[in-house]
């Protein structure tokens, strides 16, 4: 064959694949499977209007560990997935310890060079995980997905940008940026 002959051979098996896609999606078990993620993609929703920051992290680790179970199918994707989940479990249990002021400031103080820090606060490995995850996750969202998947990852994206807000909020807290050290001079208290 000719290298135009296997060009035509490509564009004929592109418009059999089309073909037989839009057949798949019209069948009973293709609306089954879109009503399927319709309620996950709902769910996902809830979990970030919930504003719970560790309930949206785990919400992350299982949607993370059932991919890797179910269709996890190379070695990259495994790969991938195996390192999102171990990010993740790193980064839940830096949530206690940001939680507790006294821990949290002996935390920090390993933290102190430009490259370790953004934004004034520890790039730990709770914030590098939000960063590296938000970027699979858009990686993921330039794959041939169906809409709802694709709307699915973007409502996950927004849950993991909020969770990061999150926990950058509770590391100012933490750390007493922006509090005033010396509050009772200012409300005019005499000594």
């Amino acid at each position: 064959m000719t290298g135009s002959d296997l060009l035509s051979k490509i564009n004929r098996n592109l418009l059999n694949e089309r073909a037989a896609f839009v057949q798949r999606e019209r069948s009973h078990e293709a609306g089954k499977l879109q009503a399927a993620q319709t309620d996950l993609l709902q769910t996902a929703k809830e979990v970030g209007r919930s504003g719970d920051l560790e309930l949206i992290m785990a919400t992350e680790r299982t949607i993370l560990i059932n991919e890797l179970r179910l269709y996890g199918n190379s070695a990259g994707m495994k790969s991938s997935l195996s390192t999102a989940i171990e990010d993740i479990k790193q980064a839940e249990r830096h949530v206690p310890i940001v939680k507790d002021k006294k821990r949290y400031a002996a935390h920090a103080e390993l933290f102190q060079r430009p490259k370790n820090r953004r934004g004034g606060l520890p790039y730990d490995e709770a914030r590098q995980f939000f960063n590296a995850h938000n970027t699979r996750l858009l990686n993921q969202d330039r794959s041939r997905l169906s809409d709802v998947e694709k709307r699915t990852l973007n409502v996950r994206r927004t849950n993991i940008r909020n969770a990061e807000k999150m926990y950058a909020a509770l590391q100012v807290q933490a750390l007493g940026i922006g509090q005033s050290h010396d509050k009772g001079r200012d409300r005019g208290i005499s000594r």
